[in-house]
């Protein structure tokens, strides 16, 4: 099984820019459950809290396509340090908000600015697998690294947002969060052996990624998906909060994504024969129907298990995702097309937030978990047509071997 994963660090340089990018976007599991914890700790309701993570998400989704068409155009070493520095003065900028206690409209501009420059660090380090593995059977094994990465992100972060929080100082969170996108962004900018050329002029007359064929679906997918993400752990840190066990939010979130990593982990150490597009589809069908579990959770123990299996379904759900967005996108595009639908996923994590924070507040945890139901309904329904339309559109394969 490991021998699998050897394969794709075989070649020079995977390991530096790998370790990069993790340690770059680990503050994306920090940030939405630390503002949540930050608000909260003021007043101990939830409602702006879900508002101003939404904000946060929704400005993330809209500067990821944005910079990282830019990034295709001028390469991503000229855009990370600038991006990154702003990034890192708007945290600190909105921590020093916090700390004098100005009243919550002043938080909007600097959360916008925040999460607006925060690049989409997925998106850079999938498309430097793409570019050094150029279509090797082991890419497909680098994307399910990835996932499980970033589901090992969602372990780690939370509980270090959780525990700075509770413990020390919860505005501490935006200064560690910023600490670490700089030292990420510095290391993966010094790698320029990895990073994809640039497109230059050729990218000016290009059509933006998302008007490819399928593009809008799977982004109207993400953004479903995104939903799911939201309201399961907004919902989830209510729960515990109405529980009286606040401080083992951080601990259940964490298991929503040990589950994915797992599942990634193992779905990334075979060598898959099927249909892409075939698996896409069962993938996202089984993963839509998995929130019903959390209508068992009756105490923080059984939310707990509960957050695990619906977490198995995240990963592979999301390995075929951007796999699919790989064949669909041209190559001089790439880092714009995966930014598309990590942008779905922030938009949609936005609106859940947005959505589930008021329902916790005024009809309980339980019924909040309705949003996260009808979330999965959606999304395993866009994924049902997408898979019908991309079968019929799409004008190379979508296999792998």
């Amino acid at each position: 099984m490991l021998d699998t994963y050897r394969s794709v660090f075989r070649t020079s340089g995977t390991a530096a820019f790998c370790a990069a990018g993790f340690i770059m976007r680990m503050p994306i599991a920090m940030y939405p459950i630390g503002l949540v914890l930050i608000v909260s700790s003021r007043d101990g309701r939830y409602g702006f809290a879900g508002v101003l993570s939404a904000i946060y998400v929704v400005a993330n989704g809209v500067g990821n396509p944005a910079l990282a068409r830019v990034s295709d155009r001028l390469g991503q070493r000229r855009l990370l340090v600038v991006a990154s520095l702003v990034h890192a003065l708007a945290a600190v900028a909105l921590a020093a908000c916090f700390q004098a206690g100005w009243p919550d409209w002043t938080l909007i501009a600097p959360t916008a600015i925040v999460g607006f420059a925060f690049l989409s660090v997925g998106s850079l380090v999938r498309a430097r697998w793409s570019f050094v593995l150029a279509d090797r059977p082991e890419l497909s094994t680098a994307y399910s690294l990835e996932s499980t990465l970033d589901e090992v992100i969602f372990v780690l972060g939370p509980l270090v947002a959780t525990v700075i929080a509770t413990q020390v100082d919860p505005v501490l969170v935006l200064y560690v969060a910023a600490v670490l996108v700089l030292c990420g962004a510095l290391w993966l900018a010094g790698r320029r052996d990895s990073e994809p050329p640039a497109e230059h002029a050729d990218a000016a007359r290009r059509r933006p990624a998302v008007l490819e064929p399928g593009m809008p679906l799977l982004t109207a997918f993400a953004a479903a998906m995104g939903m799911i993400f939201a309201s399961a752990e907004v919902t989830i840190v209510a729960f515990c909060g109405q529980h009286g066990h606040r401080g083992l939010s951080g601990a259940v979130l964490a298991c929503l994504a040990l589950g994915s990593a797992t599942s990634g982990f193992l779905y990334g150490a075979r060598r898959w024969r099927a249909d892409l597009l075939d698996r896409f589809r069962l993938q996202a069908l089984l993963f839509g129907l998995l929130p019903l579990l959390f209508l068992a959770a009756v105490n923080i123990g059984v939310l707990a298990a509960c957050a695990f299996v619906v977490g198995a379904g995240i990963a592979p759900t999301l390995t075929t995702a951007f796999g699919l967005i790989e064949r669909i996108v041209p190559a001089a595009s790439l880092t714009e097309g995966l930014a598309w639908l990590i942008t779905g996923l922030s938009v949609g994590y936005g609106a859940g937030a947005a959505l589930v924070g008021r329902i916790a507040d005024t009809h309980g945890a339980r019924t909040a978990f309705g949003v996260t139901i009808a979330a999965g309904v959606l999304m395993a329904g866009l994924a049902v047509v997408a898979h019908r339309r991309l079968r019929m559109t799409a004008s190379k394969p979508v296999t792998v071997g």
